[in-house]
């Protein structure tokens, strides 16, 4: 495919049937209208906004196998309503690949803490006799004493984060991991046949909220030293970014008047969404519970008048 721009749109040359016709520049892949050929297009602004290594995990879940993922999932809730796999309208849905932020940094750690002994003594206690007196005797307790603790921590950490303005970080953090293995280096021949959305979010936005995320996750280390965590200072180093424009089906679906959005790995099959709940359920739930409860306070109550 040949590419020649002429303003506010640009041309291609179809290699299979050598038409040649315009397109909007911002368009990621488009389809020859004479052949049908499908061809990815990459705009010239969006691929220079990245300066970084640039990855793309292609899709291995098909339309049709997500498809029947959703069904599926949409009849596996216990709190779903009973008829919402049989009554619900999928869309047709998108293959997307939605850009990510992949961000790795080395951490120093700096922490505190304090961990426990616990020792054993005798100290007096009272108890009546069975002829109804009291009497005194000694009794073994068990006592805790504090010590501080202090130490360093050294280890590297990646985190993703959604490049996407649509996407949030709840979302993505559940439709993890994407295989990296699998990865390939960025082209746009990789996009055929899905769209592909050009990142949202800038590098130093990215680390604005993944750095802290990385904090935290040598913060969860340090935590595991000692028993009370006390004090974390951690500093960051050698950091790296890269985008990987990750493989996601996005789907909605309308139940009772109301729409939900389901998204799909493009790789595993994991599956985010919004389910509603039924309500008679939650009852039937809340009675068998209260049910169960008194039966258990009725058995009690039992035993304490048979013995």
């Amino acid at each position: 495919m040949s590419v020649s721009s002429g303003g506010a749109v640009e041309t291609f040359t179809c290699q299979n049937c050598g038409a040649t016709t315009s397109f909007d520049p911002g368009t990621s892949t488009l389809r020859c209208p004479f052949c049908g050929t499908q061809l990815a297009v990459e705009a010239d602004a969006a691929a220079a906004e990245i300066t970084v290594d640039h990855f793309v995990l292609p899709f291995r879940i098909q339309r049709e196998d997500s498809q029947q993922q959703i069904r599926e999932w949409l009849g596996s809730s216990f709190w779903a309503p009973s008829d919402l796999k049989s009554r619900s309208a999928l869309d047709r849905g998108q293959g997307s690949y939605i850009p990510f932020w992949r961000l790795d940094a080395d951490t120093h750690s700096e922490w505190e803490g304090e961990i426990s002994q616990t020792h054993t003594r005798q100290v007096p206690r009272t108890r009546q006799t069975a002829e109804g007196k009291s009497e005194r005797y000694m009794a073994t307790e068990t006592y805790q004493t504090w010590h501080p603790r202090s130490g360093e921590h050294d280890a590297s950490y990646r985190t993703w984060i959604p490049a996407s303005t649509g996407l949030t970080q709840p979302e993505a953090d559940q439709l993890m991991p994407f295989p990296e293995s699998s990865m390939m280096t960025y082209s746009t021949d990789l996009l055929v046949g899905f769209s592909a959305e050009q990142p949202g979010i800038d590098e130093d936005g990215a680390w604005g909220s993944g750095a802290e995320r990385i904090r935290e996750m040598a913060n969860d280390a340090c935590a595991l030293e000692v028993e009370r965590l006390t004090r974390v200072d951690t500093e960051l180093s050698n950091r790296r970014s890269a985008v990987c424009h990750l493989p996601i089906w996005i789907y909605a679906y309308r139940y009772q008047n109301r729409d939900y959005r389901v998204l799909v790995n493009g790789h595993t099959g994991e599956i985010v969404g919004e389910r509603p709940t039924s309500k008679t359920r939650v009852i039937i739930a809340i009675a068998i519970g209260v049910v169960a409860v008194i039966a258990i306070i009725a058995i009690i109550a039992l035993i304490v008048l048979l013995t």
